[in-house]
């Protein structure tokens, strides 16, 4: 086993010493990662320690919701973009990008209405914490689905920099914005969001203003009509299996709320906080191996030099992640309690089993990169339903049974299934 791995990681020694300015581009990606996770990391621990539970569990569950209805923008506005803005319309991207942002304003216009139909029920119904929030949410999604999509056309256009600088002034905004509202005694769900879309919107026009999409006058190709059918075709699995995806966390986390109530979201929202910096290395990670894959896929290596060389990728990754869990497992209890001084230190034993989660994650979400760069996105939204098709309905029983854990237990078993079958399909 050791030889294999010390085989895989001299291979991997020469592919990137032969794409070092590549691997340049791979560090912005880092550190974009690390400004924008970081940024989103802090505030959520902030809004955990300083709002009561119940409020900060309506932040998380509207944010949930958000994630939930965003997987639509994903599949069908930015990750097109990404591909198209890099290859087809890569000379043509002013235009192409310009065309791309009326997309984004008509779906995420669509997104705000929701969530504000949402945030009017509950407030109906007399549950002001989540009426509150969804109302926020519904004022700065158009802003945070605008800076994402602006972060991703950095990486289309091969600027990762231009990210880092976008992402930085996201985070110094947050930053300045969490504190003053704190200090006024301002801080809340609510205000908590709309300076999440006001860091947004700032960092956004700053982009916009390096790219300067063009706006009017679509003359000549690509033409809209081009641009919406070919969005519509790529994004077709894509957003199923966006949708499955996040039936499997988002849902969840809905369903944790209405079976134990906006405190156990507030729980377990405080718990995942702490595997943050994790999920951002995962994250980082993603942008670096999707190329890589794809070169060695267009290579036409054989599947036996392939499969040595994922296997080789998920090893690595589980190995650190699983120090890392260790780590944490082991300090859990004094370290919630101290982080969040005093609160959400009796369900500490969540954090190894999130931990867990954390891992199994990792392993599929490299076998789906291996898939997508052999564009199989079929089989990668075939996955994703597995796993919601196996958790879902486990979920609420367990919950009823064991509380916050049976939850996880119900997830855990989803993904071990779901394990089993990518590496078969990824290797079929």
């Amino acid at each position: 086993m050791i030889s294999f791995i010390l085989s895989s990681l001299k291979d991997w020694k020469i592919f990137f010493s032969r794409s070092r300015s590549w691997v340049v581009k791979g560090g912005w990606a880092i550190t974009d990662q690390a400004f924008f996770s970081g940024a989103n990391f802090l505030v959520n621990i902030l809004l955990a320690r300083w709002l009561p539970p119940k409020e900060y569990g309506a932040f998380v569950v509207a944010l949930s919701v958000f994630y939930l209805l965003a997987g639509f923008h994903t599949a069908v506005i930015t990750e097109p973009m990404m591909v198209f803005g890099a290859g087809k319309y890569r000379e043509q991207f002013r235009k192409y990008f310009g065309m791309v942002r009326w997309g984004h304003w008509g779906v995420s216009v669509l997104i705000a209405l929701g969530l504000g139909v949402a945030a009017w029920t509950f407030f109906q119904l007399d549950m002001f914490s989540m009426a509150e929030a969804l109302f926020g949410l519904a004022v700065a999604s158009p802003f945070l689905l605008l800076f994402w999509l602006t972060r991703r056309a950095c990486y289309s256009q091969l600027s990762p920099i231009w990210a880092v600088v976008g992402s930085g002034i996201n985070s110094v905004v947050i930053f300045s914005g969490a504190f003053l509202l704190w200090w006024s005694k301002l801080l809340s769900a609510f205000s908590g969001l709309i300076l999440l879309g006001a860091a947004a919107s700032i960092a956004s026009l700053m982009l916009l203003l390096h790219f300067r999409p063009q706006f009017l006058r679509f003359t000549g190709n690509p033409t809209p009509a081009m641009v919406i059918s070919e969005h519509r075709s790529y994004g077709s699995w894509i957003l199923t299996a966006a949708l499955f995806y996040s039936a499997s966390n988002q849902v969840l986390q809905l369903l944790i709320s209405i079976v134990l109530g906006l405190t156990a979201s507030a729980t377990v929202a405080a718990v995942m906080n702490l595997y943050r910096p994790i999920n951002l290395l995962i994250g980082s990670l993603s942008l670096i191996l999707l190329p890589t894959f794809s070169s060695w896929v267009k290579k036409g290596l054989s599947t036996e030099i392939l499969r040595k060389h994922v296997l080789t990728a998920v090893a690595l990754i589980t190995i650190f992640i699983l120090l890392y869990v260790t780590a944490l497992t082991l300090f859990a209890k004094p370290l919630v309690n101290w982080i969040y001084a005093g609160k959400y230190g009796e369900h500490w034993e969540l954090v190894g089993l999130i931990g867990l989660v954390t891992i199994l994650n990792a392993i599929i979400g490299v076998f789906v990169i291996f898939l997508k760069a052999k564009t199989y996105t079929r089989e990668v939204a075939s996955i994703r339903a597995l796993s919601a098709v196996i958790s879902l309905p486990l979920a609420i029983p367990l919950m009823k049974i064991l509380g916050i854990e049976g939850a996880f237990f119900a997830v855990i078993v989803g993904l071990i299934v779901c394990v089993i079958v990518t590496y078969r399909k990824s290797f079929s």
